[in-house]
């Protein structure tokens, strides 16, 4: 049996590092330690513990399942000491301003805007939310960015939700829809996702081409409220439009979702001077998305 004083912490923290960066060389660096001391501080965990943690492919690691699933139980254990230090380091004096930049306004809009006012009273935080849909530049100051077509490549990032495609529209539609053929459902599109009609067409085995698609709006949130408004049936991610199926203003037409391939993630920016309350909203995100898909 380990002794509480045998737990090697550091090397917990270092564990941490690891799965949160993917890859030992910027968790080192993260910790100011070099990539030797982090595959020193795992291989002190895989002794005590007697299993893998990691699996090595080159540069990149990946977690073995018991890793993975003693990564889950500790990270959050030890983002919470950090940012507790961080306080009392910094005379518990907490930054009360956050920057979120998200290159999805509809995303924004439906999901995220209605239950920012829970996570700024719980953590007594103000939230500046700006939209854009251009790549941030460098030194551009946010403190985490939303997105879910662009890359900040050698950042942290928290995979939020994996996004589903589904038909829906209002229930008078819908039920107008039931006496005709797939293909000849009247669809209205959004160019804001010019991807999500042809996506989900191909997991249906129906050529593009053959679908009626009738009016085309600048932006989801606007294809939305057609939908809502009875113009007809839209392809949107569930995600998106999952108050409106919960309320009934909208309903699904069909039954079966299809994966797009895409996640929703989060991205702390490298140069944020706010790094621990950034990680804290990401990580309270990703479990309400969480919650809400159950």
């Amino acid at each position: 049996m380990v002794e509480k004083s045998d737990i090697p912490m550091v090397a917990i923290r270092v564990l941490a590092a690891a799965g949160r960066y993917g890859n030992f060389t910027r968790a080192g660096a993260a910790l100011g330690i070099t990539q030797s001391a982090v595959s020193r501080h795992i291989a002190t965990l895989e002794g005590l513990t007697g299993v893998a943690l990691f699996e090595r492919r080159g540069p990149q690691i990946a977690f073995t399942p018991a890793g993975a699933q003693f990564y889950e139980a500790v990270r959050d254990a030890v983002a919470t000491i950090e940012l507790a230090t961080q306080q009392m380091i910094q005379g518990q004096i907490k930054h009360d301003r956050l920057t979120v930049r998200t290159s999805m306004p509809s995303f924004a809009m439906n999901v995220v805007v209605p239950v920012l006012g829970i996570f700024m009273e719980s953590h007594k935080l103000q939230v500046d939310l700006i939209t854009s849909l251009s790549p941030p530049q460098p030194r551009e100051e946010f403190d985490v960015l939303i997105t879910r077509d662009l890359v900040l490549p050698d950042t942290e990032s928290w995979e939020l939700i994996r996004e589903e495609l589904v038909c829906v529209g209002s229930p008078a539609m819908v039920a107008a829809q039931q006496a005709q053929t797939l293909p000849n459902w009247p669809l209205i599109a959004a160019k804001s996702r010019p991807d999500a009609i042809p996506v989900w067409a191909v997991a249906k085995d129906i050529s593009v081409d053959r679908l009626n698609v009738g009016a085309v709006y600048d932006h989801l949130f606007l294809a939305v409220a057609a939908a809502i408004g009875g113009t007809g049936l839209l392809i949107a991610p569930r995600v998106v439009v999952r108050d409106q199926l919960n309320s009934g203003t909208l309903v699904l037409a069909d039954d079966e979702a299809v994966a797009s391939g895409a996640s929703y993630l989060a991205y702390v920016n490298a140069h944020s001077k706010h790094v621990l309350e950034a990680r804290e909203f990401c990580r309270w995100l990703k479990g309400i998305l969480r919650q809400h898909s159950l």
